[in-house]
């Protein structure tokens, strides 16, 4: 799984393309996010638009990711969520833990970025 990385001002957006389950797709999600942070960026969105499925695995990768980045005092949003992913998030009553935006432009602009 590839995660092309953007920067829109002090925000990055990580664009995973392929499912989020077991194995190295979660991994490398969650590299881009420490790696992220550690170069100092803290307030990401991650832009699921290209995430066919999301599995238990994925959102452990996701909550582990979003605990990373509130640690680091930044902020964390989803942006892209099919149908499906969303009907996840709200029967494991995470649509109350992660921010969620229908565009990537609301989402890069509420993490504090600029669109253009």
């Amino acid at each position: 799984m590839s995660v092309p990385v953007t920067a829109y001002g002090s925000v990055i957006v990580l664009t995973p393309a392929g499912p989020l389950y077991e194995g190295r797709t979660n991994e490398i999600l969650y590299e881009r996010v420490r790696q992220g942070i550690s170069d100092g960026d803290t307030a990401i969105v991650i832009d699921l638009n290209r995430v066919p499925l999301v599995r238990s695995s994925g959102i452990g990768t996701l909550m582990g990711c979003r605990t990373e980045c509130m640690a680091a005092g930044g902020s964390f949003v989803l942006t892209g969520l099919d149908e499906r992913i969303l009907e996840l998030l709200h029967s494991l009553q995470l649509d109350k833990v992660f921010d969620c935006f229908s565009t990537l432009e609301e989402a890069v602009i509420a993490s504090g970025g600029t669109f253009e």
